[in-house]
């Protein structure tokens, strides 16, 4: 990477009105002034309204970064530095599906875009055509870094990881560990540090200091006694069962487990269940995002005011890849090849895990085993993750039900083979070639 200039940054997915918070902070970083910023989307006019309105930012932020907009990925992909792909295949409706109808077939959650069916059904919609971007990147922008937001994320990384050899890294909610321990403990985030491991939506808190003191038993006993009934009640449960803290948010943990979602009697009183369909309307969805889109053109237009430029490198992405092409050695939860960092879960396993971001690239660092209490079912997971994988890169549906009935979350053998027989009839134009 030739770091005497600002680097070229390529986002694909960029029409999505979800990207105008990471638009904001790409061009509003102070140290990304007179950087390349190509906005890609088969939604031609999505991109362009996108396009126009970082370019409204820039001028209005006084910054001389160049944005652009094309349906073209391969015109913007040369000469890249940086990938970010934030793609979704469908939207809303696929979304709806992968939530409606496994829970006719026994399956609840709450994001439906990690595990069951929901998850492995977006997976097998989004790896391929990630694939293509990813061999496209491996020709025109061979040294560039791929920084995926996509989910779900360890099987989406895994595959491309498999099928190419692009430098790939995963970024969601896990960036945030320090913060959210912090906001429990009513304390600057600065001081808190956060050894975890697992995988994405789904890691284990194994310890928690404060100001470099180990603060572990003490924050249990805080969430312990502050949380248990609450929210958090599930992750109280499992932490009084299993011993750690299970990370990030309570609604994304209890997913991988066939104990909270769903309306059959569980043997908790009703207050203390899950509902899947908490926080999922989908019309009322659906509506905001027409309202989002309309007032995201009128900015780009200069008919509705921009609002507050965003604090500098506020973005995760944005603070990762300012590290790696100015050398700032920052950490980061990331989603990386295992490779021993975490010593009895699979070498090949996507994990997430604490990362430093430096000029030499991503480097994961060693936490040591998971616990035994828990690496049984973190390694379950890795394998669902891998048939996933090898379901959407040969494009099989045998491989796509082998992978839900190793889910955990399946108790059905009639139900898993239905449910995957709908999802493929249902969305079929999403998922061309699957034999």
């Amino acid at each position: 990477m030739n770091r005497a200039r600002p680097p070229k940054i390529v986002v694909i997915g960029a029409a999505s009105s979800s990207f105008s918070g990471l638009l904001a902070d790409l061009v509003g970083s102070d140290k990304l002034d007179g950087a390349e910023l190509a906005l890609v989307d088969i939604d031609q006019a999505g991109v362009e309204i996108m396009a126009a309105l970082g370019r409204r930012m820039a001028a209005e932020w006084g910054r001389k970064t160049k944005v652009t907009g094309t349906p073209d990925r391969r015109e913007a992909l040369a000469g890249a530095d940086f990938v970010l792909t934030t793609i979704a295949v469908g939207g809303v409706k696929t979304w709806r599906q992968d939530e409606e109808i496994p829970a006719k077939h026994g399956y609840y959650g709450h994001s439906v875009d990690t595990v069951g069916p929901g998850g492995l059904f977006r997976g097998l919609r989004l790896i391929p055509p990630l694939i293509d971007i990813c061999r496209d990147v491996e020709q025109l922008c061979p040294d560039a870094w791929v920084i995926n937001y996509s989910n779900p994320m360890a099987g989406i990384c895994r595959a491309v990881k498999k099928a190419t050899g692009v430098k790939i890294v995963g970024l969601c909610t896990a960036g945030f560990l320090p913060k959210q321990v912090a906001r429990f403990l009513e304390i600057e985030p600065e001081r808190v540090e956060v050894i975890s491991a697992g995988l994405n939506h789904w890691v284990w808190a194994l310890k928690i200091l404060v100001d470099g003191e180990d603060f572990t038993e003490q924050f249990k006993a805080k969430m312990r006694a502050e949380h248990t009934g609450k929210y958090y009640g599930s992750s109280v449960e499992l932490m009084e069962i299993f011993g750690c803290w299970p990370m990030p948010g309570a609604n994304h943990v209890a997913e991988f487990f066939p104990y909270f979602y769903g309306p059959d009697d569980d043997g908790r009183e009703e207050e203390g269940r899950y509902s899947f369909r908490s926080g999922h309307d989908f019309d009322e969805r659906l509506e905001m995002e027409r309202k989002l889109r309309s007032d995201l053109k009128a900015q780009s237009q200069g008919k509705q005011p921009l609002g507050h430029k965003p604090a500098e490198a506020a973005g995760e992405a944005v603070r990762m890849l300012l590290s790696m092409w100015y050398n700032g050695r920052t950490l980061h939860y990331a989603n990386i090849p295992n490779e021993s960092l975490v010593s009895n879960l699979p070498e090949h396993a996507i994990v997430e895990v604490p990362a430093i971001a430096d000029a030499n690239g991503i480097r994961g660092l060693k936490v040591g085993p998971l616990p035994e209490a828990v690496v049984g079912l973190v390694a379950a997971r890795c394998a669902y993750y891998e048939l996933l994988a090898d379901a959407a890169l040969q494009k099989s549906r045998k491989l796509a039900l082998q992978c839900l009935v190793a889910d955990p979350l399946t108790n059905s053998l009639p139900r898993a083979r239905a449910c995957v027989e709908e999802m493929f009839a249902v969305q079929a134009e999403f998922l061309p070639g699957y034999e």
